[in-house]
């Protein structure tokens, strides 16, 4: 990888950590389509290109997702049960996505992309600045269970870390507080990230179409720049965040995703 393209890369990531940090979604959102452009100007196989994205896109993920439990964590707005519960699930979940992902063609995974892409669009335009607080907080294990399952398997099939699906799954199926749901889903994204990843490994280690320095369907020679970038400026959009009205930039961030999305899908 020539000194340019690192640059590069690390430009990119530092673009995708501030963005995920400050609207609060996951940076696998602007990864996907954003790796897929990159390893097509890269002249890799298009057979593998879209399982690549999002294999790497997962990888690069964790460690987003450690960071910013690690200051979730230190706020009191991570439920350790919820996180067990829904870790735990979101294992098998991944591990049916990642099968699934890996036999079904880029064509239709770019589509399910664009879908789950949408939902996040139509989430950020609908949702207002700030949620009320849920009573008698005490989610049954089967609720849990069954968001740990969906979210596994929605973030296998789409390359996300599964924060986008787990936050309103845990709010409005699970009666999670709003700030406990965003803080218990950063945690449980490390889980299910890293379970999607092996998944995505296992899955793609005899594909002979693979480019070098990849494990499976992980490149990970081009996710270190983009995992330094990402990781680096995560907690500066969510301090910037903090500070902002950031109503109307959601909505144009929403605009955004859904042209995105459009693209995925016409692709």
């Amino acid at each position: 990888m020539s000194i340019s393209i690192f640059l590069i890369l690390l430009l990119v990531g530092c673009v995708v950590g501030f963005l995920a940090g400050f609207f609060g979604v996951g940076g696998g959102v602007i990864l996907v389509p954003v790796l897929i452009s990159f390893f097509e100007l890269q002249k890799f196989n298009p057979n593998i290109i879209t399982q690549m994205a999002m294999g790497t896109s997962l990888f690069i993920v964790i460690f987003a997702s450690i960071s910013s439990a690690i200051k979730h964590k230190k706020n009191g707005n991570v439920y350790i049960r919820g996180v067990l519960y829904i870790g735990i699930a979101s294992i098998l979940g991944a591990a049916i996505g990642s099968v699934i992902a890996a036999s079904l063609s880029g064509e239709i995974l770019r589509k399910i992309f664009g879908f789950a892409v949408l939902l996040v669009a139509i989430r950020l335009l609908v949702e207002k600045s700030s949620a009320e607080q849920k009573e008698n907080f005490r989610p049954h294990r089967t609720k849990l269970i069954i968001i740990g399952t969906t979210v596994g398997i929605l973030s296998s099939l789409t390359g996300i870390g599964g924060g986008v699906f787990a936050v309103p799954l845990m709010y409005y199926l699970a009666n999670f507080p709003i700030k406990q749901a965003i803080g218990t889903s950063s945690a449980t994204v490390i889980i299910t990230a890293t379970s999607a990843v092996i998944g995505y490994i296992f899955n793609g280690l005899h594909n002979n179409l693979l480019p070098e320095f990849t494990l499976g369907y992980v490149n990970y020679l081009h996710a270190i720049p983009l995992i330094i970038g990402t990781a680096g400026l995560a907690r500066y959009g969510a301090m910037v965040a903090n500070k902002t009205s950031s109503l109307w930039l959601r909505k144009l961030f929403a605009i955004f995703l859904i042209i995105n999305s459009l693209y995925m899908f016409l692709k």
